[in-house]
C-alpha cells in the first residue's frame, strides 16, 4: 500500500509540475505579441500624419493661388471695360465694378458691382443708332440729357426702366435695368452720374 501512495504522489507531482512549465511558458509569450502589435501600430502613425500634412499643404497653396489669380483676371476685365467705354461713364462708375465678362465675339460686357448693380456694353454703330431713335422717338421713352452724339434717357415696360447711355461718335451703348417700383430712372442716372441735374 506505501508503495502504492507513493507512485500516486510521484505521479500527481509531475502532472502538476507539468502545468506550471506550460503555464509559465504561456505567460512568457503574450508580451512578445503586444510590443510586436504596439510597435506597429507606432510605426505605421507618423507615416499616415505626414501623408495628411503634405495634402494639406498641397490644398493650402493651390486655395491661395486660385484666391490671389481670380482677383487678378476680374481686376484686368474691368480695367479693360473702363478704358474701352471711358466715355459712356464716369471714372468713379467703373470704379465699382467688381467683375466684367466678355459675352459675345461684338464687343459686348456684362459688368456688375455690389453697390451699382448690373449694366451691359456694347460696341456697335448698329445698336448705336436703333437705341437712340427709340430713346428720342418712343412715347415710352424719356431724355434727360441729348447733345446730338451723347443721348441719355431710359424707356420703360412695365414696372421696369431701362437705363441708356449712347456715345454716337463711338458707336457705344450702357443699359442697366431697373425697377420703377424702387428707384425713379431720373434720380438713378444722376445718382450714377451719367448726367447732370436740371437747374432750378
Amino acid at each position: 500500500m506505501q508503495r502504492i501512495s507513493t507512485s500516486v504522489a510521484l505521479i500527481a507531482l509531475t502532472a502538476l509540475a507539468g502545468l506550471t512549465a506550460c503555464s509559465n511558458q504561456g505567460d512568457g509569450e503574450a508580451p512578445e505579441t503586444l510590443v510586436t502589435s504596439e510597435t506597429s501600430e507606432t510605426s505605421v502613425v507618423p507615416a499616415t500624419t505626414s501623408t495628411e500634412a503634405s495634402t494639406s499643404e498641397s490644398s493650402a497653396e493651390t486655395t491661395a493661388t486660385t484666391a490671389t489669380t481670380k482677383p487678378d483676371k476680374d481686376a484686368a476685365a474691368v480695367d479693360v471695360v473702363a478704358e474701352r467705354f471711358s466715355t459712356l461713364a464716369p471714372k468713379e462708375l467703373f470704379e465699382e465694378f467688381d467683375t466684367c465678362i466678355s459675352v459675345d465675339m461684338e464687343g459686348s460686357y456684362d459688368c456688375s458691382g455690389a453697390t451699382v448693380g448690373q449694366f451691359q456694353f456694347f460696341d456697335s454703330d448698329a445698336k448705336a443708332a436703333s437705341t437712340t431713335q427709340l430713346l428720342t422717338e418712343l412715347r415710352s421713352s424719356r431724355v434727360v440729357e441729348d447733345t446730338g452724339d451723347r443721348v441719355v434717357g431710359w424707356s420703360t415696360l412695365g414696372t421696369s426702366a431701362i437705363i441708356t447711355v449712347v456715345d454716337n461718335t463711338t458707336g457705344q451703348v450702357m443699359q442697366q435695368l431697373i425697377s420703377t417700383d424702387q428707384q425713379d430712372p431720373r434720380e438713378k442716372i444722376y445718382e450714377l452720374g451719367l448726367a447732370e441735374p436740371e437747374a432750378a
